[in-house]
């Protein structure tokens, strides 16, 4: 009887010990690579155009792009209008109505998904070029002016 419980303690032990063999090589499959959502672009500059604003920022390494959030308003949030699909660190927001003030946050964009916004800048999109008026010629000696030809808006 000693003998045959000798023989079933051994079966069982052989066996606990390869269950933990086996058990100790197996893959865990569940451990993945994680990534996280970028900081915000820094360095942002706006600046008022022709009806536009030209936006830069300073690259952010591993952005697969950008998006801008804007308002004619200050307070931009992720709620306000957005524009996406921007791959490059500058980018020309068309279309404005001169005089208005336009402000503006940006975040990057990654496989992670659209990180926090950057702070607010603004800018006012201008009009055509202020061309001032003037006139030139020449004063003769009594007193009069030859040649006047006059420059500006209205023309010659």
């Amino acid at each position: 009887v000693k003998e045959k419980m000798n023989k079933v303690l051994y079966i069982i032990l052989i066996s606990l010990i390869s269950f933990t063999v086996i058990s100790c090589g197996e893959k865990d499959e569940s451990t993945s690579t994680t990534t996280s959502t970028l900081d915000p672009p820094t360095t942002a500059t706006a600046t008022g155009g022709y009806y536009q604003v030209e936006l830069d920022w300073s690259d952010v390494s591993g952005a697969t792009g950008y998006t801008i959030y804007w308002s004619t308003s200050t307070g931009v949030s992720s709620s306000s209008t957005a524009i996406t699909g921007i791959t490059d660190s500058n980018y020309t927001h068309t279309g404005l109505d001169d005089g208005t003030t336009y402000y503006y946050k940006g975040a990057t964009v990654n496989s992670a998904g659209t990180g926090s916004l950057s702070s607010e800048v603004n800018a006012i999109p201008r009009d055509a070029t202020t061309v001032t008026e003037g006139c030139t010629g020449k004063e003769t000696a009594s007193g009069t002016v030859q040649g006047v030809t006059r420059t500006g808006p209205s023309g010659t």
